[in-house]
């Protein structure tokens, strides 16, 4: 190619660059321009939280952007993850930081929701590229400190800063500092009780100060902004991640995890040597725990050992590690059916222990039993897949509570329950009695459940019996 070719080539590739960053700003003024729906973690009714999916989803419903959680990953990426710890909604343990980038590839979600194997945690990067793509709003949530000059450089890189329409306070002095910013105060937060899907709440949201409105799910403010609900796609971002190979592992880890949950706490400790730490010997358990949870086989003596580390979990003052060997023996033992399981998941949800009081942490001014929240937590997630009366008469229970019964035995979980409920249950008997419940967060937790289910009758009829106004948000197919 002549020189003179080559450079009409260049020439020609920055105008069509720069037309296309014009228009990508143009587009987003505008929707700076008037209230701006922003969806917190990405609208994750329709992908996991806190993925490509997700994001791309508030969009094609009609959305203005979303609020991103940031992390660091071992080898210096930063990534979209929510949480303090893995092992929520990863088959991991540890936290982000703690792994690289492939490694964090490597490990299967608990629940990917309806992307499957495509289910994975996304770079900062490509997330900036997907916003670039829609022209949408960002809101900043960096998790750890120390990161934020590296997402300042990068939004100078990508020339997106006036995509940041906010910060979360901390870990971000830098960014908020910077004179590039502009930042956008909230009207309402609708996500907390699901305020998102009722209307009158919407309409009192949208009357306040301020520009933008943070939820969950963007359909029902789409419709009161006099929007229209798109089209979601059904179709992954990425490509399958391969399952992990277990077949030369799967003996050894069985046997392996026999033992390490079988083995009293101190003959455990004493094969450690000097090397002995309490954290490790809970994370040696937790990872046996995990392991088990795949296996076929009753096994009621092994049933026996892990009901023992659930009774015994072990105390542990940092909350990111108290009870992770109890919560995920309990939830072995529901995922294995086993048949004290949902006698043992009651015992937890509502036990008071005084051994708590100790490393009970006061500043968070809550009752010692919030200490098992990771153990009580694992209750309704994962029952969801251990149906039957038992089963519903648990949830039912935990429904009936009033919210000061439920604050004192942990951190309430009404809506889980809910969810849990419909998903054992599902009918349009029980999808009504949950619409018709006291609390708001599970009369939206059951109707944003049968959306999801808009496909099926005793969905469309709970929604025409107790939410009529619901069956606007149904995306078209």
């Amino acid at each position: 190619m002549r020189a003179s070719s080559l450079l009409i080539c260049i020439v020609c590739a920055c105008c069509v660059s720069c037309a296309s960053s014009a228009e990508r700003h143009e587009r987003v003024a505008q929707r700076r321009g008037g209230v701006a729906i922003i969806c917190h973690r990405g609208a994750h009714e329709f992908a996991h939280e806190n993925t490509l999916e997700a994001y791309r989803a508030t969009f094609e419903l009609g959305g203005d952007g979303n609020e991103i959680d940031i992390r660091q990953t071992k080898d210096g990426i930063l990534v979209l993850f929510h949480d303090d710890m893995l092992d929520v909604n990863l088959k991991a343990f540890g936290d982000i930081s703690d792994y690289t980038y492939d490694e964090l590839q490597k490990f299967e979600f608990r629940n990917p929701g309806p992307f499957g194997r495509a289910c994975r945690i996304p770079t900062l990067k490509e997330v900036f590229e997907l916003h670039k793509k829609y022209a949408g709003l960002i809101h900043l949530d960096i998790k750890v400190p120390n990161i934020d000059t590296k997402i300042e450089k990068m939004l100078d890189d990508m020339d997106m800063w006036d995509q940041i329409s906010n910060v979360s306070e901390y870990n971000s002095e830098n960014i908020r500092k910077n004179p590039k910013l502009h930042a956008r105060p909230y009207k309402a937060g609708l996500y907390e009780d699901h305020s998102e899907v009722f209307p009158d709440a919407i309409a009192a949201a949208l009357k306040k100060p301020g520009n933008d409105i943070i939820c969950d799910d963007p359909r029902g403010a789409v419709i009161a902004l006099g929007r229209e609900i798109g089209k979601h796609s059904k179709t992954s971002l990425s490509r399958l991640r391969s399952k992990p190979d277990r077949h030369f592992s799967d003996m050894f880890e069985f046997m392996a995890s026999h033992v390490l949950i079988s083995m009293p706490p101190s003959a455990l400790e004493q094969t450690m040597g000097n090397q002995h730490d309490a954290r490790v010997v809970l994370l040696k358990r937790a990872r046996a725990a995990e392991v088990l949870a795949d296996q076929a086989g009753r096994g009621e003596n092994l049933h026996a050992a892990l009901e023992k580390i659930v009774r015994e979990r072990t105390l542990d003052p940092d909350w990111r590690y108290h009870g992770l060997d109890g919560a995920s023996a309990l939830r072995t033992l529901i995922l294995r059916h086993a048949s004290q399981a949902v006698a043992l998941s009651r015992y937890v949800l509502w036990r008071h222990d005084p051994a708590l009081i100790p490393i009970n942490n006061p500043q968070f001014n809550v009752p010692p039993s919030w200490v098992d929240w990771r153990m009580k937590n694992v209750v309704f997630a994962t029952l969801e897949m251990y149906p039957g009366p038992d089963t519903e008469k648990l949830c039912r229970d935990y429904l009936a509570l009033g919210d000061d019964e439920a604050k004192k035995i942990g951190p309430p979980q009404f809506e889980p329950a809910a969810h849990a409920l419909l998903t054992i249950s599902p009918a349009t008997s029980t999808a009504v009695e949950l619409m018709r419940h006291r609390l708001q967060v599970v009369r939206g937790r059951a109707i944003l459940d049968c959306l999801a289910h808009n496909d099926q009758s005793w969905a469309i009829d709970a929604l025409k019996a107790a939410a009529p106004h619901a069956l606007a948000y149904i995306p078209p197919q």
